[in-house]
């Protein structure tokens, strides 16, 4: 039987081992062609089982259901060959097929038990750190790595990126002091580590050092931006500060330049940014002309997947600045199906929560500012519920305040700046809270 690179043994021949050794590390790194190597090594030998299990997990963790012809066909092969399987790879498979029936919690969980007798496996680890963070349980995010780490020899290849994931664990816990010593230990292992940029990213963005943020990105730009898979992510983290820094025209031209044109690979994490960006510099007073179109158009091909509510609300917001107001109409269609019919963890979250705060955020586009905030202001305390970051998730905050000044509720929007400003105290928050009839404590 064949090893992988941290040792475990992995059923198939040696050389789907070293493609499933390159698959990871691509994983890892966001970089190259993970699932074309798994799928390539699987064609040449069925009995690799956890290479149609990785290629259906992969596609999944990047937004594709799990009844779709690429994941069925990826289990289905593994379930083929999983004869000759050892109980840690079924385990695998019974992870990822649970994930692909829409249990991600018992998905995780398997993932989970597979890291108590194998701390090294690379694959468990970084799919349930992806299902942690898709499902917006941060303490998870965090801890799932520390039990682990121990184990992780500092001479593996693999251990620089790890840190990077303890890096966003600690930030998204509120740990900043610690999230920034790890992720800057990460990253000066391998300044490629996209994901640790990313953490320190999120840490100088909750810090407020939006200044030191824009420095920290433009210069390691030339490194991140090969992580194709996070390049956009990382310059929409770069955006986040320009706006709060009020450099509008900075953030339309990186828009243009590296945004709008990876629309046509129809990634998740691309529509969703620049749903989320668009939204942000409008809520900035900033006119962004037409470019809701080709998100809007690129999302509605998506209108009836359902993988996260994370990944709905995004493309609520751009269904209402579509200026097609059919395209609201078969959203909420389908929603109302998938409510009515749909399984699994992302249906309970959307009854619960995510329907909601979709609801709202159509209402805000609608102007409808009072709905909006009917909808939006009971929930926020949920809103982790749907996923993503801390980050990501302020922009129901941010709506939340748009809504109650152009409501008219100046005291609502008075008491939310207030709180705004405890947490992030930028010149920008602090402006608004004065034109809100606040007064800032002296310092």
């Amino acid at each position: 039987m064949a090893k992988d690179q941290q040792g475990l043994s992995l059923t198939g021949a040696p050389a789907s081992a070293e493609a499933f050794d390159r698959a990871v590390a691509d994983y890892y790194g966001l970089t190259g062609d993970p699932v074309g190597k798994l799928k390539a090594a699987v064609g040449s030998d069925p009995a690799f089982v956890l290479g149609g299990v990785a290629t259906g997990g992969l596609y999944m963790i990047g937004g594709f259901r799990g009844d779709h012809p690429e994941v069925t066909g990826a289990l289905g092969a593994a379930r083929a060959a999983i004869g000759g399987a050892s109980a840690r790879e079924r385990l695998h498979l019974s992870a990822v097929e649970a994930w692909a029936a829409g249990r991600m919690f018992e998905a995780a969980a398997v993932w989970e038990q597979i890291l108590v007798d194998c701390p090294t496996d690379a694959l468990a680890l970084r799919f349930v750190h992806d299902a942690y963070f898709l499902l917006g349980l941060s303490s998870s995010l965090r801890d799932s790595v520390a039990r682990v780490l121990p184990a992780w020899d500092t001479k593996n290849p693999l251990t620089s990126f790890v840190l990077g994931q303890y890096a966003f664990g600690l930030e998204e816990t509120g740990e900043l002091g610690r999230a920034e010593e790890v992720g800057r230990e990460a990253f000066a292992r391998n300044p490629a580590d996209a994901w640790a940029v990313h953490a320190l990213a999120h840490v100088l963005e909750t810090d407020c050092r939006h200044a030191e943020g824009i420095a920290f990105l433009k210069a390691s730009r030339p490194s991140w931006n090969g992580a194709h898979f996070m390049a956009g992510h990382n310059g929409w983290h770069l955006a986040l500060y320009l706006i709060e820094e009020g450099r509008f025209d900075e953030v339309l031209a990186d828009y243009d330049r590296f945004v709008a044109p990876k629309l046509a690979d129809d990634a998740t994490l691309d529509r969703i940014d620049a749903s989320a960006l668009l939204w942000r510099l409008e809520l900035a007073g900033v006119d962004v002309g037409a470019r809701w179109g080709p998100v809007a158009e690129r999302w509605m091909a998506h209108v009836d997947d359902h993988v996260l509510a994370f990944n709905d609300l995004h493309l609520a917001l751009a269904a209402a600045r579509s200026g097609d107001a059919d395209n609201v109409v078969r959203l909420r269609r389908s929603l109302d199906d998938y409510e009515r019919f749909g399984v699994g963890d992302n249906r309970e979250i959307t009854v619960a929560v995510g329907r909601r705060l979709i609801d709202g955020a159509i209402a805000f586009a609608e102007r409808d500012y009072s709905a909006a905030i009917e909808a939006i202001l009971p929930l926020r305390d949920q809103a982790i519920r749907i996923g993503g970051s801390h980050a990501q998730r302020d922009i129901l905050a941010q709506t939340l305040i748009a809504a109650a000044e152009r409501s008219g509720q100046s005291g609502l929007a008075r008491e939310l700046l207030a709180e705004r400003v405890a947490i992030r105290p930028t010149a920008r928050v602090r402006s608004a809270y004065e034109r809100a009839g606040g007064v800032t404590a002296a310092t």
